[in-house]
């Protein structure tokens, strides 16, 4: 694939349901066209499903968009109310 290690996962609200979204990274040597992102997403989400059953959103984002912290990656960013 052609997708860099980093990725978070943003849980949100949507109505009374939650909702999950993947941030991954291309690959800063992946050459991948902007057009590619929206097929590489939807390849990405059933692969997500596939493995645990559990039907997400998919972003793809440049190299460098997914944040980085010192230290301890944030790999879960909740967005709920509670």
């Amino acid at each position: 694939m052609t997708l860099a290690p980093h990725y978070q996962i943003v849980l949100s609200r949507e109505g009374a349901l939650d909702a999950m979204t993947v941030e991954v990274e291309i690959a800063p040597d992946a050459g991948l066209a902007e057009s590619d992102c929206g097929g590489m997403a939807r390849k990405v989400s059933g692969h997500i499903k596939s493995l645990i059953g559990v039907a997400c959103n998919v972003v793809v984002k440049s190299p460098g968009e997914v944040p980085r912290l010192q230290g301890k990656a944030v790999r879960v960013r909740d967005e709920r109310k509670r």
